[in-house]
Parts: C-alpha cells; structure tokens; sequence
C-alpha cells in the first residue's frame, strides 16, 4: 500500500497525465489530474477561465481546489498543472507531506509535443519555443525542489513507467 500522494510537477507537455494514469493504474490506486478538477469545479475549461478571470483569479481557483484535493487524498497519483508549483503554499504543503517528483524534459522535445497545442493559455497567441523557455526560466528552479527528478525526455512510457514503480516501492518500504 502506497503511504503518501505522488504528485507530479513539470511543465505542460511533460507527459503528468500519462505517465500518471499508466503510475497509479499499475500501483492500483487512484488518479487526479488537477486542471480536470478545476474544469469540473469551475463549469469551464481553463482556457476560457483564463480569457474570462484572468491568470490572478485562475491561480487563487486552482490553490483552493488543489488544497481541497490534498486535505482528502492519500495514496493517491496527483497531475499538477505545469504552474501549480509556483504557488508557496502548494509547494510548501507537497513537500511536507507528499512524494514530489518533477517530470524534466528537454525543451526542444516540449517545444515539439506542444506546437500544435490550441488549449493552453500561455501558449495562445505566442512563439511556443520563446514561452517555453521564458516558462522554463521562471519555474526550474521551484521544480528541482521536488523530491525526486526524473528525466523523461528520452524515455518509453512503458520503462518509465517501470522505473517509477521501483522508485516509489522503495520509498515506501522505508
């Protein structure tokens, strides 16, 4: 039985929903993508959330929403939006008392898996390679303070997968 939620951090395009989902199906325990939570909670999706609230009101939503998530879930495989981890209450409260793991990929494979993306608001209207390294500079340094990083820019879905679960037994057992 897997003691603490894992959650992963990393920038949009990293592959948290995916690599979740394939992580808490084969630890048999449940998954929650957050951007998903705050769509179901807010009655619209993020993308129209922002154009309607602005990014201010957005991030005050998504800290209530993800706090209320953590307050109620345990053993649970956690997808952060990619700016989640920004917020100091957040960060703060996952590296207390939960398992972190930053999802890194290069930004060229980022750039490249988001090119033809039209549901993300930082992304609209913008040159993805330049937002994605300004984003890149603005949250590196918050990601590296998860308790694990894990490089996936290379990887199969199904070794990372594999290598998670070893990584998360270990944990566990101590």
């Amino acid at each position: 039985m897997i003691k603490n939620n894992i959650i992963f951090v990393g920038h949009m395009g990293s592959g948290k929903t995916s690599i979740g989902k394939n992580l808490a199906k084969s630890l048999n325990i449940e998954f929650i993508d957050t951007d998903n939570e705050i769509e179901k909670m807010s009655g619209m999706t993020i993308n129209n959330f922002f154009l309607k609230n602005g990014e201010k009101e957005f991030r005050y939503f998504e800290e209530k929403t993800i706090l209320d998530i953590l307050n109620k879930k345990s053993s649970t495989v956690i997808a952060l939006g990619g700016g989640s981890f920004q917020n100091r209450t957040l960060r703060s409260f996952i590296l207390e008392k939960n398992i972190s793991i930053w999802l890194k990929c290069s930004l060229s494979i980022l750039v490249n898996r988001l090119k033809n993306v039209r549901k993300r608001p930082l992304l609209n209207n913008t040159d993805i390679k330049n937002t994605i390294l300004i984003l890149d500079k603005e949250r590196r340094d918050n990601y590296e303070k998860a308790n694990i990083e894990y490089d996936v820019s290379k990887k199969q879905k199904k070794n990372i997968n594999e290598e998670l679960v070893k990584i998360i037994t270990k944990i566990n057992e101590n």
